[in-house]
């Protein structure tokens, strides 16, 4: 099979599925080493017999419903490559924004914790344009943290992971809280795209109290593990700023920004404690 074939094939699976055409040249890509220039002007090489066979069980996975970063074991964040695997929640760009109004707002060696690290995105990001922090990342799963150590000795940046709900136990207090946590609630959950439900995981994704538990409990918490004058960042869920707003002023909290992502939505809530 030539390259020009699998484009072909590529092309039609899209329009026959309603998958995204980019999810295909993605596979292909990683498949050949090409990026997607390079796809369109080696049209005519002849892929070997084991790129054949693998294109065709990527993108039958695909077809299936398996994500393209699940299948390929990787994604990008933040201009870096990471493993990813059904464990962890595939890095979205709208987290790549939060990770920018972070590096405007810290200053030299302040402690950092991350809560809900799945794969060490945000972390491993802040530590790799500030490797003067000092990063603490936690997640309750175990095999999320294996992913994110994994991550952060092939880029070997120097990151805690600790397994953990919520708060390491050891009564550190930090300069900077920042989490992405679940968000979406359980009637949100049921309307989300088969190929999430399906493959990425629930305990990710999913939040009781209609996607407020973990901002509740992370403010409620949050005066035992900060220092003075800390702050405390969230990627939220679209509507949901006024309420997050009302619980952290419920904690006497009243120095809060909301930010907005590149789509015009409230997406981040930046609190000054």
């Amino acid at each position: 099979m030539k390259l020009a074939d699998a484009l072909r094939e590529a092309e039609l699976l899209a329009r026959s599925t309603q998958i995204p055409h980019a999810d295909f040249l993605y596979l292909l890509s990683e498949l050949t080493g090409l990026n997607n220039m390079e796809l369109l002007l080696e049209r005519a090489t002849e892929l070997t017999d084991a790129q054949d066979e693998q294109w065709q069980q990527f993108s039958q996975r695909r077809v299936e419903g398996e994500p393209s970063q699940y299948i390929i074991g990787k994604a990008y964040f933040y201009g870096m490559e990471l493993s990813v695997s059904p464990a962890v929640l595939i890095p979205r760009p709208e987290t790549e924004g939060l990770v920018e109004l972070i590096l405007q707002r810290t200053y030299p060696g302040q402690r950092v914790l991350d809560i809900g690290t799945g794969s060490g995105a945000i972390a491993l990001a802040l530590k790799l344009i500030r490797p003067d922090l000092e990063l603490t990342a936690t997640d309750i799963s175990v095999h999320s943290i294996e992913v994110a150590r994994m991550n952060a000795e092939r880029l070997g940046l120097e990151i805690d992971f600790r397994e953990a709900d919520l708060f390491p136990e050891d009564g550190q207090r930090f300069d900077l809280i920042v989490s992405n946590p679940p968000y979406i609630s359980a009637s949100d959950y049921a309307l989300l795209p088969v190929h999430i439900r399906e493959h990425e995981p629930k305990t990710a994704l999913l939040a009781e109290e209609d996607g407020l538990v973990y901002y509740r409990r992370i403010l409620e918490l949050s005066s035992l593990h900060t220092n003075p004058g800390a702050m405390i960042c969230f990627e939220i869920g679209a509507g949901q700023s006024e309420q997050i707003k009302a619980i952290a002023k419920k904690q006497g909290l009243d120095r809060i920004e909301i930010k907005r992502d590149p789509a015009g939505l409230d997406r981040y809530v930046l609190i000054n404690t």
